[in-house]
């Protein structure tokens, strides 16, 4: 793992500034898959959605607050990060990928975009007993078969995330056991360290390309307010400048129609424009 992710390292002194020293000392991370760039249209692109109709994409700041207690924890201060990777948890993979379309407690925007919690609450088997359901041990492992299918092959409405490691689902899983309040959890939510541009990866290819395409596809007509493709961002906008463009609506063509991101800290942002300098979309 650590060879596939050595030519991205080169990039991070020229985007934030890291002195090369404190990069190339950085301590290895745990194995994670190789970062591949973003490729094709964005998922409502490829279920022939109009923006300005859906909710994909768009629910992660609707409603309360429901931040996990350990996102409150201060955020990685100066250069650690980027030299020495991320702790991520289940609550971080849930940013990262489900929160933009399921909201921060997981019940979605019915009738578009279904609650999350309900097909997790069903892998519970105290639940299915309390419903009565008979075989309920049995039952609930079906039911967390089906979930696993789910995250990693995409449903009617949800884009499959099948570049998740096993222990990036796994993690996943625990806090979403957690998120839906079941009394048997089966999994545990442990940490894991994974680099920068695996953090960036799955903030692309999770959220933002929900309503971005990779790259401009030849001979569409441009929209009167065109959503910027993922190949451009890098380069119509500087590393430092990224971060407050992401966090303001409007910016960028959108005309105060883009998504709320305030749950994403600037370094995991940050971490994103580096996947997209290091891996460009096509």
């Amino acid at each position: 793992m650590i060879a596939a992710h050595r030519p991205a390292a080169a990039l991070r002194r020229a985007l934030l500034g890291i002195p090369a020293l404190l990069v190339l000392a950085a301590p290895a991370v745990a194995a994670t898959p190789e970062s591949t760039p973003a490729t094709g249209p964005s998922w409502l692109a490829k279920l022939g959605r109009d923006f300005d109709k859906s909710s994909l994409g768009r629910v992660g700041a609707l409603g309360p607050n429901e931040q996990d207690p350990e996102l409150q924890a201060p955020a990685p201060q100066g250069g650690r990060w980027l030299r020495q990777g991320f702790d991520l948890r289940g609550a971080d993979l849930f940013r990262f990928t489900c929160r933009s379309c399921h909201g921060a407690g997981g019940r979605g925007l019915p009738p578009e975009v279904l609650p999350l919690v309900d097909r997790v609450r069903a892998t519970s088997a105290e639940l299915q007993k309390k419903q009565e359901s008979t075989a309920a041990a049995d039952r609930a492992v079906t039911a967390e078969q089906l979930l696993r299918h789910r995250i990693e092959a995409g449903g009617p409405s949800m884009p499959g995330f099948d570049f998740f490691s096993p222990d990036e689902e796994d993690v996943l899983i625990a806090y979403l056991e957690r998120l839906a309040g079941i009394p048997d959890p089966k999994h545990v939510d442990r940490s894991l360290k994974v680099p920068v541009d695996r953090v960036g990866e799955l903030i692309v290819k999770g959220t933002c390309q929900t309503c971005h395409d990779s790259s401009r596809v030849p001979g569409a007509k441009p929209a009167p307010w065109p959503i910027p493709t993922l190949d451009s961002l890098p380069s119509s906008h500087s590393a430092r400048a990224f971060v407050p463009a992401s966090r303001h609506r409007g910016q960028a063509g959108l005309h105060g129609r883009g998504p709320e991101v305030s749950y994403l800290r600037d370094q995991e942002l940050e971490a994103a424009y580096f996947y997209l300098t290091a891996y460009p979309a096509h």
